[in-house]
């Protein structure tokens, strides 16, 4: 209840402030699990991704996030899966299988932190993991003008357009991926990563 009043709340600022909009919506699944995956430019790129699903999401977010006070009176509360980004957290790994597992939908970055040039890092293999090890499909995103709206180190939102364009859903069991599992979940992140640069210039090459 509360993660749809935060999330209604994102929506109505991104929507009446920024100009918001969501392209491709209908394909993200009405039900069963799934991971969804976008660039990270950002601080309003999760707000941003959570408008744009009309299901619930469990966001994946590195854990020094909840030392900020605001934070974990806020979004701390809408079940978070939080990662120790210096080192490989097992525990947070199974919180999202066991999500996944029982048919929820699961938000991350493949990149694990921003990008500050606004290009797509090197993917880590923790979403090729999680896909592998659950059998959950792979929706792609871009998300568009969170870089402008609030750059990194700003102090403030800048009025600019903001949308969220949805790709098609990537079923790793048509990748022809390698039979090892640490060789195909890299495989997998690469290719989630390439599908997202794709449909970033493929949205860039429409809105110029």
């Amino acid at each position: 209840m509360f993660y749809f009043f935060v999330r209604n709340t994102c929506k109505l600022f991104l929507t009446t402030y920024m100009g918001f909009k969501v392209y491709g919506q209908e394909k993200i699944p009405k039900k069963g699990a799934f991971i969804l995956a976008s660039n990270h430019v950002s601080h309003l790129d999760p707000p941003a991704m959570s408008a744009a699903s009309p299901r619930r999401l469990r966001f994946m977010a590195r854990r020094t996030l909840s030392d900020n006070w605001l934070f974990r009176q806020v979004v701390g509360r809408c079940n978070l899966i939080l990662v120790n980004r210096d080192k490989g957290d097992i525990g947070a790994m199974k919180s999202a299988i066991r999500l996944l597992k029982s048919g929820k939908a699961v938000f991350l970055f493949p990149e694990g932190t921003r990008s500050e040039t606004g290009e797509m890092k090197e993917a880590q293999p923790g979403i090729g993991y999680l896909s592998l090890m659950t059998g959950a499909p792979i929706v792609p995103a871009y998300v568009k003008g969170t870089d402008k709206a609030l750059p990194k180190g700003a102090k403030s939102i800048i009025r600019t357009p903001i949308s969220v364009h949805i790709g098609d859903m990537i079923d790793p069991k048509k990748l022809g991926l390698p039979s090892d599992k640490k060789e195909a979940a890299q495989k997998l992140a690469d290719h989630v990563a390439e599908e997202i640069r794709r449909l970033g210039e493929s949205v860039k090459a429409v809105t110029q």
